[in-house]
């Protein structure tokens, strides 16, 4: 498996800020806005919302919240799976966790290049 390159991954991460997930219920009289973390951001009501009871509100507000988040999810798998060149892991980990992990991989992909660039450079002096 190939690791993403630096310009990739620094696609992926300005992508990752941008990310927006949204969400609507109740035949559109709701609508959530939430962010790349899946925190509400913007919510709003149409006015004609106001005929409904409070459970009923209640309940289509969780709805759109929830459809929000899930198309956030949705539009960060596809950005990795993009920037990975497969499909994105099922269950991604926190933000901070999955960046973490890969610039660690990026790290030691640039150790063992160091490393082998450094043998190869030996063998070359041996060879004289």
């Amino acid at each position: 498996m190939g690791y993403p390159d630096e310009a990739a991954l620094r696609r992926m991460e300005d992508g990752l800020g941008d990310i927006v997930g949204e969400g609507e219920a109740a035949d559109g009289l709701v609508r959530a806005v939430t962010d790349a973390a899946g925190r509400l951001v913007k919510i709003t009501f149409n006015p004609r919302v106001m005929r409904m009871d409070s459970q009923a509100l209640a309940e289509e507000t969780g709805a759109a919240v929830r459809r929000a988040q899930e198309d956030g999810q949705r539009r960060t798998h596809e950005l990795v799976g993009g920037a990975l060149g497969r499909s994105a892991p099922e269950h991604l980990p926190d933000h901070t966790e999955f960046w973490n992990g890969l610039r660690e991989m990026r790290e030691a992909f640039d150790r063992s290049m160091t490393d082998r660039e450094a043998e190869v450079a030996r063998r070359l002096r041996d060879l004289d």
